[in-house]
């Protein structure tokens, strides 16, 4: 056996024996407390010190969850060993021990996979929001709340996702169709780790490690196969001279036209933005006013919000040269107000229903949903 079978054998096997542990010892909570106690018992002690000591972090949680401090020492714990166990395994047991690995790796995919399709599709994963997020306003919500909440509005996404991934489970199970689970569960897996990433939910190191395992179980010949399915014919029939000799200049031309006609809106768009100087919200400062809050949208709406019922009344508007606000209603009614605008401190003055409104403006940029936090550990 050369030099790069054996590091290839290593790495094979060391991922292998990582993979059966964190099965055996990652605590899932649908599965009961056995799971959690047998892990405490026998890494409890060892996870404290690393934490204690060598990390100086406080264990404040014992339940080893994806993205805690505890779940981090368990995974360099479980390294440590995998390493080591490496050397137990002779090199005649590697094709067995190898089979038993995949055998356990698939088994539990599919148990992931199925359970939270099961929990998609009853609405237990994405449940609908609770009172007190529906009345939170948008821009007040963090990130990660905000996909879970959005998501468990749409009983139809979750019933979509939820069958796919129990399809996926399913299909793993039986040998003629494993590979094709393999590959439904990679696409799973892979967009559930972007959105984790994205949105900072809290199970990213937990979905990268479903992801490893999903790619260990696929290794040198699923990528094989994989390649030969997206691999084209070197010659088609488009590429004979004598049908498009100009072929390359045309490609170019057409890809140029779709490039322009693509990107040009959002340049059209950032330059109606930076001229655009009204775009934000104003809370308005007039006490006898109904209303709370002015909106200016940045495709020209002025959007009104009520006090008492916080409703919305919205009016497409335009600045006019001699300093008048123009408003026109979903009826076609327009109106001119007068408008003054303190370039100094951005506050605002127009009288509109009889009224002088005084406004000032609020910087919202600071709220959770605008954020772009990314907290690699929960605690």
């Amino acid at each position: 056996m050369n030099c790069k079978s054996i590091i290839i054998r290593n790495f094979t096997v060391f991922f292998g024996i990582f993979f059966l542990q964190f099965i055996l010892f990652f605590p899932l909570g649908f599965l009961g407390d056995f799971h959690l106690k047998a892990t405490h018992f026998i890494f409890g002690d060892f996870t404290q010190f690393l934490l204690e000591h060598l990390l100086d972090k406080k264990n404040k949680r014992i339940d080893y969850s994806s993205d805690s401090w505890s779940m981090l020492a368990l995974i360099i714990i479980l390294l440590v060993t995998s390493a080591t166990f490496i050397l137990m395994i002779k090199k005649r047991w590697t094709k067995h021990f190898l089979l038993i690995t995949e055998y356990v790796c698939v088994i539990y995919i599919s148990l992931i996979l199925i359970k939270y399709g099961i929990d998609k599709i009853f609405k237990t994963q994405f449940p609908e929001p609770e009172s007190n997020i529906l009345f939170t306003r948008f821009g007040n919500l963090d990130k990660d709340i905000l996909f879970w909440s959005t998501i468990g509005t749409s009983k139809m996404y979750n019933i979509i996702t939820g069958s796919i991934e129990i399809l996926s489970g399913i299909l793993l199970l039986f040998k003629r169709t494993q590979f094709l689970g393999l590959l439904f569960a990679m696409i799973c897996f892979s967009q559930i780790l972007m959105i984790n990433i994205s949105f900072d939910i809290s199970v990213k190191f937990f979905s990268v490690i479903l992801l490893l395992m999903n790619v260990f179980l696929l290794r040198k010949n699923g990528w094989k196969l994989i390649l030969k399915i997206i691999t084209l014919p070197k010659k088609t029939f488009l590429d004979k001279n004598s049908i498009l000799p100009y072929k390359t200049f045309i490609n170019i031309v057409v890809l140029g036209i779709v490039l322009v006609k693509i990107v040009m809106p959002y340049f059209i768009k950032e330059e109606n933005k930076n001229s655009e100087q009204l775009t934000g919200v104003y809370e308005i400062t007039s006490h006898e006013s109904p209303y709370k809050y002015l909106f200016f949208h940045q495709d020209q709406y002025l959007i009104f919000m009520e006090k008492s019922s916080e409703k919305m009344a919205s009016f497409h508007y335009y600045i006019s040269f001699d300093n008048q606000i123009i408003l026109e209603d979903y009826q076609h009614n327009i109106s001119k107000h007068s408008f003054v605008r303190n370039d100094k401190y951005g506050t605002i003055v127009f009288s509109f229903n009889r009224q002088i409104i005084d406004a000032k403006p609020i910087h919202y940029q600071n709220m959770n949903a605008l954020q772009d936090r990314f907290h690699v550990l929960v605690d």
